[in-house]
Protein backbone atom coordinates (compact mmCIF):
# COMPACT_ATOMS: atom_id res chain seq x y z
CA UNK A 1 0.00 0.00 0.00
CA UNK A 2 1.00 3.68 -1.27
CA UNK A 3 2.88 4.88 2.49
CA UNK A 4 4.02 8.35 2.39
CA UNK A 5 6.34 7.80 5.78
CA UNK A 6 7.86 4.97 3.70
CA UNK A 7 8.25 6.59 0.33
CA UNK A 8 10.23 9.64 2.00
CA UNK A 9 12.19 7.07 4.31
CA UNK A 10 13.79 5.85 0.78
CA UNK A 11 13.90 9.00 -0.65
CA UNK A 12 16.02 9.84 1.95
CA UNK A 13 14.18 13.15 3.10
CA UNK A 14 13.66 14.57 6.24
CA UNK A 15 12.44 17.74 5.89
CA UNK A 16 9.13 20.00 6.93
CA UNK A 17 6.31 18.81 5.24
CA UNK A 18 4.44 21.81 4.28
CA UNK A 19 4.42 22.79 0.27
CA UNK A 20 7.08 25.50 -0.61
CA UNK A 21 9.28 25.99 -3.32
CA UNK A 22 12.24 24.62 -1.64
CA UNK A 23 10.76 21.23 -0.57
CA UNK A 24 9.52 20.43 -3.78
CA UNK A 25 13.10 20.87 -5.25
CA UNK A 26 14.36 18.64 -2.47
CA UNK A 27 11.71 16.46 -2.67
CA UNK A 28 11.76 16.35 -6.81
CA UNK A 29 15.99 16.12 -6.82
CA UNK A 30 16.04 13.06 -4.62
CA UNK A 31 13.60 11.43 -6.48
CA UNK A 32 15.56 11.83 -9.79
CA UNK A 33 18.62 10.72 -7.60
CA UNK A 34 16.93 7.72 -5.92
CA UNK A 35 14.39 5.61 -8.40
CA UNK A 36 15.91 5.30 -11.77
CA UNK A 37 14.51 5.24 -15.10
CA UNK A 38 14.45 1.67 -16.49
CA UNK A 39 12.04 0.40 -19.15
CA UNK A 40 13.50 -2.97 -19.14
CA UNK A 41 10.02 -4.80 -17.89
CA UNK A 42 8.38 -2.89 -20.43
CA UNK A 43 10.56 -2.74 -23.27
CA UNK A 44 8.52 -5.29 -25.48
CA UNK A 45 5.43 -4.07 -25.07
CA UNK A 46 5.71 -1.17 -27.72
CA UNK A 47 2.44 1.09 -27.34
CA UNK A 48 0.91 -0.86 -24.84
CA UNK A 49 3.33 0.14 -22.10
CA UNK A 50 0.09 2.71 -21.75
CA UNK A 51 -2.20 -0.30 -20.33
CA UNK A 52 -1.35 0.24 -16.55
CA UNK A 53 -1.45 3.84 -16.88
CA UNK A 54 -4.26 3.91 -14.40
CA UNK A 55 -2.61 1.10 -12.02
CA UNK A 56 -2.67 3.67 -9.23
CA UNK A 57 -0.50 4.51 -6.47
CA UNK A 58 -0.12 1.39 -4.62
CA UNK A 59 0.92 -0.49 -8.12
CA UNK A 60 3.30 1.93 -8.52
CA UNK A 61 4.52 1.88 -4.72
CA UNK A 62 5.10 -1.60 -4.74
CA UNK A 63 7.94 -1.82 -7.95
CA UNK A 64 9.46 1.38 -7.22
CA UNK A 65 9.87 2.05 -3.49
CA UNK A 66 8.94 -1.43 -1.64
CA UNK A 67 11.22 -3.64 -4.29
CA UNK A 68 13.29 -0.98 -5.40
CA UNK A 69 12.87 -1.12 -8.77
CA UNK A 70 12.91 1.66 -11.13
CA UNK A 71 10.35 2.63 -13.94
CA UNK A 72 8.76 4.40 -17.05
CA UNK A 73 7.19 7.69 -16.78
CA UNK A 74 4.04 7.11 -16.26
CA UNK A 75 5.10 4.83 -13.14
CA UNK A 76 7.35 7.38 -11.92
CA UNK A 77 5.57 10.75 -12.12
CA UNK A 78 2.36 8.76 -11.02
CA UNK A 79 4.23 8.10 -7.87
CA UNK A 80 5.50 11.11 -7.43
CA UNK A 81 2.26 12.96 -8.30
CA UNK A 82 0.53 10.86 -5.71
CA UNK A 83 3.00 11.87 -3.04
CA UNK A 84 3.01 15.66 -4.04
CA UNK A 85 -1.07 15.28 -3.51
CA UNK A 86 -0.87 13.56 -0.18
CA UNK A 87 1.94 16.73 0.74
CA UNK A 88 -0.83 19.08 -0.22
CA UNK A 89 0.74 20.31 -3.33
CA UNK A 90 -1.66 21.82 -6.58
CA UNK A 91 -0.66 19.32 -8.86
CA UNK A 92 -1.82 18.39 -12.13
CA UNK A 93 -1.41 16.17 -15.30
CA UNK A 94 0.36 17.57 -18.23
CA UNK A 95 1.57 16.08 -21.73
CA UNK A 96 4.31 16.97 -23.90
CA UNK A 97 5.43 16.01 -27.29
CA UNK A 98 9.33 15.15 -27.51
CA UNK A 99 11.99 16.35 -30.01
CA UNK A 100 13.36 13.77 -32.24
CA UNK A 101 16.28 13.38 -34.02
CA UNK A 102 15.27 15.53 -37.15
CA UNK A 103 14.20 18.35 -34.52
CA UNK A 104 10.21 17.32 -35.29
CA UNK A 105 8.18 17.24 -31.75
CA UNK A 106 6.31 14.01 -31.35
CA UNK A 107 2.65 13.93 -30.58
CA UNK A 108 1.43 15.49 -27.21
CA UNK A 109 0.62 12.42 -25.22
CA UNK A 110 4.14 11.27 -26.01
CA UNK A 111 5.73 11.72 -22.44
CA UNK A 112 3.49 12.76 -18.85
CA UNK A 113 4.68 14.96 -16.58
CA UNK A 114 3.46 17.07 -13.89
CA UNK A 115 3.03 20.82 -13.38
CA UNK A 116 2.79 22.10 -9.48
CA UNK A 117 1.17 25.61 -9.03
CA UNK A 118 2.72 27.25 -6.10
CA UNK A 119 2.76 30.63 -5.24
CA UNK A 120 0.66 31.95 -8.00
CA UNK A 121 3.31 30.21 -10.69
CA UNK A 122 3.89 26.60 -12.55
CA UNK A 123 6.56 25.02 -11.99
CA UNK A 124 7.48 21.74 -14.20
CA UNK A 125 7.58 18.33 -12.08
CA UNK A 126 9.08 15.88 -14.31
CA UNK A 127 11.01 12.45 -12.67
CA UNK A 128 9.56 10.36 -15.43
CA UNK A 129 12.19 11.33 -18.21
CA UNK A 130 14.86 9.84 -18.86
CA UNK A 131 16.81 12.44 -20.03
CA UNK A 132 18.74 14.45 -20.50
CA UNK A 133 16.51 16.69 -19.07
CA UNK A 134 16.25 18.96 -15.48
CA UNK A 135 16.64 17.86 -12.33
CA UNK A 136 15.45 20.19 -10.42
CA UNK A 137 11.72 21.58 -10.79
CA UNK A 138 11.43 23.96 -13.34
CA UNK A 139 9.29 27.98 -13.47
CA UNK A 140 7.22 28.57 -16.66
CA UNK A 141 8.96 31.44 -17.93
CA UNK A 142 11.31 32.67 -20.24
CA UNK A 143 13.87 33.86 -17.76
CA UNK A 144 17.07 31.60 -17.48
CA UNK A 145 17.40 28.92 -14.78
CA UNK A 146 20.42 27.01 -14.33
CA UNK A 147 21.07 23.84 -12.80
CA UNK A 148 24.59 21.76 -12.52
CA UNK A 149 26.20 24.59 -15.24
CA UNK A 150 22.78 24.09 -17.81
CA UNK A 151 20.37 26.83 -18.73
CA UNK A 152 16.75 25.88 -19.07
CA UNK A 153 13.75 28.81 -19.97
CA UNK A 154 10.56 28.04 -21.35
CA UNK A 155 9.41 29.50 -24.61
CA UNK A 156 6.15 30.14 -26.76
CA UNK A 157 6.43 28.75 -30.06
CA UNK A 158 3.17 30.75 -30.67
CA UNK A 159 1.80 27.89 -32.35
CA UNK A 160 -0.23 26.95 -29.41
CA UNK A 161 2.37 25.17 -27.48
CA UNK A 162 5.55 26.00 -24.58
CA UNK A 163 8.85 25.18 -25.34
CA UNK A 164 11.15 23.67 -22.71
CA UNK A 165 15.05 24.75 -24.00
CA UNK A 166 18.27 23.60 -22.31
CA UNK A 167 21.84 25.23 -23.06
CA UNK A 168 24.65 23.59 -21.73
CA UNK A 169 27.65 25.75 -21.05
CA UNK A 170 29.06 27.46 -24.59
CA UNK A 171 26.24 25.98 -26.14
CA UNK A 172 23.17 26.79 -28.12
CA UNK A 173 19.85 26.59 -26.98
CA UNK A 174 17.72 23.03 -27.77
CA UNK A 175 14.64 21.71 -27.36
CA UNK A 176 13.50 18.92 -25.07
CA UNK A 177 9.83 18.81 -25.49
CA UNK A 178 6.95 20.72 -26.50
CA UNK A 179 3.65 20.96 -24.34
CA UNK A 180 0.89 23.07 -23.07
CA UNK A 181 -0.77 23.69 -19.59
CA UNK A 182 -3.97 22.00 -20.57
CA UNK A 183 -4.86 19.37 -17.63
CA UNK A 184 -4.77 15.62 -19.23
CA UNK A 185 -7.26 12.33 -18.21
CA UNK A 186 -5.35 9.02 -17.81
CA UNK A 187 -8.01 7.55 -20.65
CA UNK A 188 -6.60 9.75 -23.10
CA UNK A 189 -3.26 7.35 -22.89
CA UNK A 190 -5.35 4.18 -22.34
CA UNK A 191 -7.23 5.30 -26.06
CA UNK A 192 -3.78 5.28 -27.56
CA UNK A 193 -2.82 1.46 -25.60
CA UNK A 194 -6.34 0.67 -26.96
CA UNK A 195 -5.93 1.71 -30.57
CA UNK A 196 -8.39 4.10 -30.55
CA UNK A 197 -5.70 6.81 -31.08
CA UNK A 198 -3.61 5.80 -33.46
CA UNK A 199 -1.26 9.19 -34.23
CA UNK A 200 0.89 8.22 -37.09
CA UNK A 201 3.80 10.23 -35.44
CA UNK A 202 3.73 7.15 -32.82
CA UNK A 203 5.23 4.98 -35.23
CA UNK A 204 8.43 7.08 -35.02
CA UNK A 205 8.04 7.50 -31.62
CA UNK A 206 7.77 4.20 -30.40
CA UNK A 207 10.46 2.60 -32.84
CA UNK A 208 12.94 2.19 -30.12
CA UNK A 209 10.53 0.94 -27.56
CA UNK A 210 9.29 -1.83 -30.32
CA UNK A 211 12.71 -2.73 -31.15
CA UNK A 212 13.68 -3.61 -27.48
CA UNK A 213 15.84 -1.08 -26.93
CA UNK A 214 16.64 -0.54 -23.48
CA UNK A 215 16.99 2.74 -21.29
CA UNK A 216 18.49 3.34 -18.47
CA UNK A 217 18.53 7.17 -16.77
CA UNK A 218 19.12 8.53 -13.23
CA UNK A 219 20.46 12.09 -11.49
CA UNK A 220 23.04 12.59 -9.50
CA UNK A 221 24.89 15.13 -7.04
CA UNK A 222 26.37 16.25 -10.15
CA UNK A 223 24.28 15.87 -12.97
CA UNK A 224 22.05 13.11 -15.01
CA UNK A 225 23.37 9.74 -16.37
CA UNK A 226 21.55 7.81 -19.64
CA UNK A 227 22.14 4.48 -21.28
CA UNK A 228 20.08 4.22 -24.42
CA UNK A 229 21.38 0.82 -25.83
CA UNK A 230 24.43 1.12 -25.77
CA UNK A 231 25.16 4.81 -25.87
CA UNK A 232 26.03 6.18 -22.40
CA UNK A 233 25.69 10.13 -21.92
CA UNK A 234 26.80 11.63 -18.58
CA UNK A 235 25.71 15.71 -18.49
CA UNK A 236 27.57 17.27 -15.22
CA UNK A 237 29.15 20.44 -15.72
CA UNK A 238 27.94 21.85 -17.99
CA UNK A 239 29.08 19.40 -20.47
CA UNK A 240 27.20 16.45 -22.37
CA UNK A 241 29.88 13.57 -22.64
CA UNK A 242 29.03 10.70 -24.34
CA UNK A 243 30.56 7.65 -25.38
CA UNK A 244 29.70 3.74 -26.59
CA UNK A 245 30.43 0.93 -24.47
CA UNK A 246 31.27 -1.71 -26.53
CA UNK A 247 32.45 -4.66 -24.04
CA UNK A 248 29.92 -6.65 -22.14
CA UNK A 249 31.56 -5.87 -18.94
CA UNK A 250 31.83 -2.26 -19.41
CA UNK A 251 27.75 -1.98 -20.16
CA UNK A 252 27.13 -4.47 -17.36
CA UNK A 253 28.93 -2.16 -14.87
CA UNK A 254 27.27 1.28 -16.05
CA UNK A 255 23.56 -0.10 -16.00
CA UNK A 256 24.47 -1.27 -12.46
CA UNK A 257 25.95 2.16 -11.40
CA UNK A 258 22.71 3.92 -13.01
CA UNK A 259 19.72 1.17 -11.30
CA UNK A 260 22.42 1.77 -7.80
CA UNK A 261 22.74 -1.55 -7.88
CA UNK A 262 26.65 -1.24 -6.47
CA UNK A 263 25.81 0.83 -3.81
Amino acid sequence: MFDVTAYLEHLGYTGTLEPSRENLRELHVRHMRTIPFDNSRNAAKGLAIWDDVDAGADVFFQALVTERRGGICHELSGLFRALLTELGYDVRIISSGVRGANDEFGPDLEHMLGVVRLDGEDWLVDVGFAGPSFTEPVRVSDAVQSQYGFDYRVLDDDGGHLVLQRRPRGGDWQAVYRFTLQERDLSEWKAIASGENDDPFWHWAGEMIRAGTLIYGRATETGQLLLVGRRYLVSEDGADRARVLAKKDDYESVVRHVLRQDV
